[in-house]
């Protein structure tokens, strides 16, 4: 079905104010799609974007409604370090672009990046370029393994690592210029739970957990999801938010894990997470690592590739057709000059 919106979140998706958009419902509301009850809250289905811009168009006497194109936003993260995010997400960003999407992958991990590592590219320039206002962020774009698009961070660079606020908000403004040049951003965070791991995440209209069977990765995932909760406006419980186990030995023990954090976020927060599958351990990982080389393309038929492919396509099954209207970065930015966190 997709997600659900609110009419906030309508608002943003359609570039229509909220006045508006009550006005439409008050006057044409067989043209609209039933909304759906969650919990004390009427929620909008994602149908309702192209319903209320048919609607506006037709008013204001256009045949093209004002929709930009803006990317789908996944923040790929962990609570923890050790569990693998970095190399998910990089091959998770190879396997949608072989699925047909144009995938940008960020390198939020600021002070200890290593994506391009992975990648097998080598940098010029990283985003101590976009905080000292030396050039755009379209310029360091590096073209990774199959065409993605690589954002690279600085690697053993302290001034990122301890980057402020003020200097987390330009990179994300930087981010709203280059939108409209994927169709996906994947952002890799660093591990833990700092303020500019946070900023990432409640920037993101998607939260991805990478766990592992350790028990630690489970309770740091969960303390990480706990403590976005407690952001309250700005992670709305519309986020949707998923799980996928990484490492695991077997797919029984991978749905154990994901089945104990799904209920954890349940029954303590009232959050709904969504799992969307495993990676099982592969020496295929390691040995694609030393070569530098996502293990997607370093061997596309082993078994952690195959699981890898099938997680990229459940992430795309319920994906909104046609152009996103709204801007993950641009709503972040409001956010915070309206001084939410």
């Amino acid at each position: 079905m997709g997600r659900l919106l609110t009419i906030d979140e309508l608002a943003r998706e359609t570039g229509l104010e909220e006045s508006l958009l009550r006005f439409y419902e008050s006057e044409h509301p067989q043209e609209l799609p039933e909304k759906v009850l969650r919990g004390d809250l009427l929620l909008f289905p994602p149908q309702a974007v192209p319903a209320f811009l048919r609607i506006h168009a037709r008013h204001t006497g256009s045949r093209t409604p004002p929709l930009h194109r803006y990317a789908r936003v996944i923040a790929v993260t962990s609570g923890k370090g050790g569990v693998g995010k970095s190399n998910l997400a990089l091959n998770l960003a190879v396997e949608m672009q072989r699925l047909g999407r144009m995938c940008l992958l960020l390198d939020a991990d600021m002070g200890l990046a290593n994506i391009h590592l992975l990648a097998g590219v080598d940098p010029g320039a990283d985003i101590r370029e976009i905080i000292a206002g030396k050039r755009p962020m379209a310029e360091l774009i590096l073209e990774g393994p199959e065409g993605i698009g690589i954002i690279p961070g600085g690697g053993g660079v302290l001034q990122l690592a301890d980057s402020n606020r003020a200097q987390r908000l330009q990179i994300i403004r930087a981010l709203e210029e280059v939108e409209s040049r994927a169709d996906i951003i994947l952002v890799d965070t660093a591990a833990g739970m700092g303020p500019g791991v946070r900023d990432f995440l409640l920037a993101a209209d998607e939260i991805l957990f990478v766990l592992t069977p350790d028990l630690t990765s489970l309770a740091d995932a969960y303390g990480l999801l706990k403590a976005l909760h407690q952001a309250g406006p700005a992670f709305p419980p519309a986020r949707p938010v998923y799980s996928v186990v990484n490492m695991a030995d077997t797919v029984q023990q991978a749905a154990g894990v994901a089945v104990r954090f799904s209920d954890c976020a349940h029954r303590f927060l009232d959050r709904e997470v969504g799992n969307i599958g495993y990676a099982l351990k592969d020496a295929t990982v390691g040995a694609a690592t030393m070569r530098r080389t996502p293990f997607t393309v370093f061997r596309p038929q082993a078994r952690v590739s195959r699981n890898v492919h099938h997680l990229a396509a459940a992430l795309l099954k319920d994906e909104r057709p046609g152009p996103r209207a709204g801007s993950a970065f641009g709503r972040y930015l409001q956010m915070a000059a309206a001084g939410m966190r």
